[in-house]
């Protein structure tokens, strides 16, 4: 491998371009081991779903912990998860124990005050640590309580926090405590400042990573982080995951039930569902054991369903993709092949690119286009790539994930707009978007319970750099840069390499796509090749994929 090693040269003012040879070492990266998952589900979509779909969330996403969400008695859904699933369950109005703060212990990583209702926040003896209590005993990492949400009143413009005296009775002093509600979304994080005698709201940070972590002696901190269901397409995302670091709750990821199970393969829905289900097909190996003759006669799927049924089965069970036809990958029998491609911005409307990724696979090089020192200047980032590109790689393709959808769409408006000099080159660049010509095309099946790239590059054996990052995150640190202008906030090396690692897991995938068995289709199916993933191609439109959240 030879020394690894790590150059900057700046070609622009407040623009660097990195150059790196060979992958940084994992340690560089990583922004600390994640210390323990906790997977909080709705009682609803416990008993909307069957058990396989529920052993298939277990066996995914193998939680330390489930938490059954709920501001009432749920006895059945609580039943249900215990009898599925091995690791602990906590049903707050459930827990047992003379004290209606009862405390659960995951492990050795975590430790939680659970309280049944609102109402025990009162009666119980409160949160404090253990030197307050002179136990030989590790301090709480956070409080569960479901009662915990917010009321807004429209006409007052204004949003109050429920049950805020009972917090001031339960809660330290002079500190923040972490607490977890299934009665707010995943990803909402704020906290309130209450007056721990009053139990009167005195002010609330919107952006806790942000402010200070100061309380006054006189107050009570409550940093409320929601575990609740999101909206999104089709229903609410109400499987979520809760990632807890040493430092606490790191991130929440909401996923639909309907990517698990049988409804995770294309073209299974609820009713589908319940037809297979109906003659004994409720998990996927048992599909894959039904003829495909059997399964066209069940009503609504057919001969061409029941092929595509068993195809996509074959790839979520076994984890190996299949190319679809005999379509060419974009680019594949190029004598070079294309550079991989991703961006940074500040959202998904962005007001500037600030950082640009490219991987070379020929030789195994990356190298990074970053504005460090002024988000107000659009175009360093962009005169930097452009230059280096046209300059020293003026006939290579460029390959994304979703390019159409957002990396390609933005580059070339900001290109047209900041550096219309390049405006006509960057349009005769050839461009292909692996993530199209795969899914929109139907050239391929993919293993993953959703396309993102890291899903689907992990699912086929890709080992991330682990930077504990995502679109949302790394577009909301550069925000909190271009509002307060101190670049401390920001770790470079780590969002940096986060790029670094889109751009080599997408090879990774296209590697993987171009070693992949083929499936024959049937005539008149639509295998149609790479010209709607290259430059020519009417430009899907959508998001971001991995922003989806933001």
């Amino acid at each position: 491998m030879g020394l690894r090693f790590r150059r900057a040269i700046h070609f622009h003012p407040g623009v660097q371009t990195v150059f790196i040879p060979a992958r940084l070492p994992p340690t560089t990266t990583m922004a600390g081991r994640t210390g323990a998952r906790v997977l909080a589900l709705p009682p609803e979509t416990v008993l909307k779903h069957p058990v396989a779909t529920l052993r298939d969330i277990d066996a995914t996403l193998d939680p330390d912990a489930v938490w059954v969400l709920g501001r009432s008695r749920e006895p059945t859904a609580a039943a249900r998860v215990r009898h599925t699933v091995d690791a602990p369950v906590i049903h707050p109005p459930l827990e047992t124990g003379d004290d209606p703060l009862s405390r659960r212990s995951i492990g050795d990583e975590l430790a939680f005050a659970v309280a049944r209702s609102a109402s025990a926040l009162r009666a119980g003896d409160g949160i404090r640590s253990a030197s307050d209590r002179n136990e030989d005993e590790r301090e709480v990492d956070a409080l569960i309580c479901d009662d915990i949400a917010t009321t807004t009143r429209p006409t007052a413009l204004e949003t109050s926090l429920d049950h805020a005296a009972e917090l001031a009775a339960a809660l330290p002093t002079g500190r923040t405590t972490t607490v977890l509600s299934g009665g707010l979304p995943a990803g909402y994080d704020e906290r309130w400042h209450v007056n721990a005698e009053t139990g009167t709201v005195r002010t609330v940070e919107h952006d806790p990573l942000l402010s200070p972590d100061s309380v006054a002696n006189d107050c009570v901190a409550v940093r409320v982080r929601g575990a609740g269901p999101v909206d999104g397409y089709g229903g609410p995302n109400a499987v979520v995951e809760l990632e807890f670091a040493a430092d606490g709750l790191v991130s929440s990821t909401a996923h639909a039930a309907s990517d698990f199970g049988l409804e995770a393969i294309s073209g299974i829905g609820p009713k589908t569902a319940g037809r297979l289900a109906e003659c004994g097909v409720t998990t996927r190996s048992e599909l894959l054991e039904t003829p495909v003759a059997a399964l066209a006669d069940i009503e609504g799927i057919g001969p061409k369903g029941a092929r595509r049924m068993h195809r996509y089965a074959t790839v979520l069970e076994t984890g190996e993709p299949r190319r679809v036809g005999d379509a060419s990958l974009p680019g594949e029998h190029w004598s070079t092949p294309p550079l991989c491609l991703d961006i940074e911005t500040d959202g998904l409307s962005p007001t500037i690119i600030w950082q640009i990724g490219v991987y070379d696979p020929s030789t195994d090089t990356y190298r990074a286009f970053v504005e460090r020192d002024d988000p107000a200047d659009r175009a360093s980032v962009l005169r930097a790539f452009c230059d280096w590109l046209l300059g020293v790689h003026p006939n290579r393709a460029l390959l994304t994930w979703n390019g159409w959808g957002f990396d390609y769409r933005h580059l070339g408006a900001f290109v047209a707009r900041h550096c219309p000099a390049y405006a006509a080159e960057w349009e005769s660049i050839p461009k292909f978007d692996l993530y199209l010509w795969a899914d929109g095309d139907d050239n391929a099946l993919l293993p993953g319970r959703t396309n993102e790239l890291d899903v689907v590059a992990a699912e086929l054996g890709y080992d991330g750099a682990a930077t504990g990052l995502d679109g949302a995150r790394t577009a909301a640190a550069y925000q909190r840069f271009m509002r307060t202008g101190d670049e401390s906030e920001l770790d470079w090396d780590r969002h940096e390499a986060y790029c670094e690692d889109d751009c080599r897991a997408l090879w990774h995938v296209y590697e993987r796509l171009r070693d992949a068995p083929q499936v024959s289709v049937s005539a008149g199916s639509s295998a149609s090749g790479t010209a709607s993933s290259s430059s020519t191609a009417e430009q899907a439109s959508g998001e971001q994929t991995g922003l989806g959240d933001f």
